[in-house]
Formats: structure tokens, C-alpha cells, sequence
């Protein structure tokens, strides 16, 4: 299996260096043909190469690599480099996730000094990813990180989605809760049954600040039971009963504890922390634990 990348942007500038390269060791480009992205393959995604008798091919199928000894010389098809870089971009593009996000790893997600809890939740993450391909179609495929604003809980699932797409073009959904239900709730919830539809199909989904308050402290009702506006809770039931009967991934980051996800429905985050039961971690309320106060805390 593939080792983890420790610096997606390192990654990215290997392929481009490849697609240069490919482009030096082309035959000269007629002027007509000087508007083609990859010169090497002119825009085709790939080429025809020549493949002799006794040499060993491997090809996909159903997600398997099949290695296969040629009898005869025979011509294949090959894919450029050039398409691996174009799935990645529109993978990019089709996920939400921002250019800033876009820069978060693993390798720049330190820990040094810091508290046993996010060491593990890094860990875990990087076991996460690589256990992905065995896991994903199991019934515990899923990660959820809980626990103190700042301690770096969206940063490690949005390095395992980069590192999903980038390295293995797995097309990833990044849904930020309070924007992504603003976005359901506008224009009388025009776009709902597209935006749902496409969170329940996406391969992963990756919900951050699930359940995330106005004002950031959750307020509850006399019964003792947490308030939550009625439709943000049937989109996800929804999503999440799908996503959990179809055993599709989800990434899920929140800063309310386990007992309160429960409070506000039990049957639904049950399911959840069933899919998650391996990769789930809390970190505790202690503003020591926010990495984005250790300036302004002297830590």
C-alpha cells in the first residue's frame, strides 16, 4: 500500500515536474498543435505504447491490480500523466475545499509538546488513511474527532480527504455545518434535495462543526434536551441513516460531546459512533488544548 504523503504540495510539483519532462522528451510540436495542455499524449489522456512478448502488464479490475504475462507483442493503451493531474483538480474543484485547506497535511500538523489526546487523534488519522482502502466498505469506515475548538480536529480530517483525492482520486465532500445548512435554507431551500442527494452520494463525506450553535454554546430546552433548529436534524438523519445502511465513509468533526450528539438523537448518532467505533477521539474542554491561543496563552 502506498506510504502516506507527508507534503501534498511536494506531491503536485512531482507530477507537474513529470508533465514537463514528458513535454521535453516529446518529438517537436508542430505549430498547430502548440495549444495542447500535454503535448506528450495532445490532450488524449493517454497513448498507444508497444508491448512485447514476455513482458508483464498489470491492469484494474474491480479495484484489483491483475498482473498478466503477454504471450505475444501486442499494443495497449496507456494513461498520461497528465490525467491523473486533471481528475485531482476537478476533484479539488467539486469537493468545497478551499485553497487554504488545500495546504493541510499531515507532515505540517505538529505535536511536538503537545497532549497526549491530539497525538493520538493524529495517530489515528494516519491509520485512518492508510486502513482506508480495507476499511471503506466495512460497517466501521468512518472517523470522528470531538472536543476543543482549535485542537486541530479539522485539520487532520481535511489532511486525510487531500491525501484521498490527491493520491488515490477519491472524490471527497467537505460540508462546514453552519455554512453548508445556510446554503440548503436559502432561497426557501431551492437547492435541498440537489445538496442532500449529493451528501449522500459522494464516496466521503467529511461534515465539519457537526451541529456546530449560534454563538458557539449549545442552549437547551426545560426538558434538559439541546435545542436544534428541526430541519438541520432531518438532514441529517437523512444523510446519516444512508450513508450508514449503504456503508459510505464519513470524516466528522464536532465540539460537542458525545453525550450531547446523543441527547439530540440518539438513534442517529448511535449509528454513527458505530461506523466511527475505531477511529473516534475526544479531547478535552481545556483552552490548553486550542493550538490556536499557545501564542496569545504563552504555550
Amino acid at each position: 500500500m502506498q506510504a502516506i504523503s507527508n507534503d501534498l504540495q511536494e506531491f503536485m510539483d512531482k507530477l507537474q515536474a513529470k508533465m514537463q519532462t514528458f513535454s521535453q522528451n516529446s518529438e517537436p510540436t508542430a505549430v498547430e498543435d502548440k495549444d495542447y495542455l500535454c503535448s506528450k499524449c495532445k490532450d488524449q489522456g493517454g497513448f498507444i505504447v508497444r508491448r512485447k512478448a514476455g513482458e508483464t502488464t498489470v491492469s484494474m479490475f474491480q479495484g484489483q491490480q491483475i498482473e498478466k504475462t503477454l504471450a505475444y507483442d501486442m499494443d495497449d493503451w496507456q494513461d498520461c500523466e497528465c490525467i491523473k493531474i486533471r481528475r485531482v483538480n476537478n476533484l479539488i474543484k467539486s469537493s468545497t475545499i478551499t485553497e487554504e485547506f488545500q495546504k493541510m497535511g499531515f507532515k505540517n500538523f505538529h505535536v511536538e509538546d503537545r497532549p497526549e489526546a491530539i497525538k493520538r487523534m493524529k495517530e489515528l488519522a494516519k491509520l485512518y488513511y492508510r486502513n482506508f482502502h480495507t476499511v471503506r466498505n466495512e460497517r466501521v469506515n468512518s472517523v470522528v474527532f470531538i472536543g476543543q475548538p482549535g485542537c486541530g480536529k479539522t485539520h487532520l480530517l481535511t489532511a486525510i480527504a487531500n491525501c484521498l483525492m490527491y493520491e488515490h482520486q477519491i472524490p471527497v465532500l467537505y460540508f462546514p455545518f453552519k455554512d453548508g445548512m445556510n446554503s440548503i435554507s436559502e432561497n426557501d431551500f431551492e437547492n435541498k434535495h440537489k445538496i442532500i442527494q449529493r451528501m449522500k452520494d459522494v464516496d466521503v463525506l467529511f461534515i465539519d462543526d457537526l451541529f456546530k450553535p449560534i454563538g458557539g454554546r449549545l442552549e437547551f430546552d426545560k426538558e434538559g434536551k439541546p435545542k436544534i433548529i428541526k430541519f438541520q436534524a432531518e438532514v441529517i438523519y437523512e444523510v446519516f441513516n444512508y450513508r450508514y445502511l449503504n456503508k459510505l465513509p464519513m470524516l466528522v468533526s464536532t465540539e460537542l460531546t458525545l453525550e450531547e450528539l446523543l441527547l439530540i438523537d440518539e438513534a442517529t448518532m448511535s449509528r454513527v459512533f458505530e461506523m466511527a467505533a475505531d477511529y473516534t477521539v475526544t479531547v478535552d474542554k481545556d483552552m490548553s488544548n486550542n493550538y490556536r491561543l499557545r501564542k496569545v496563552m504563552g504555550l
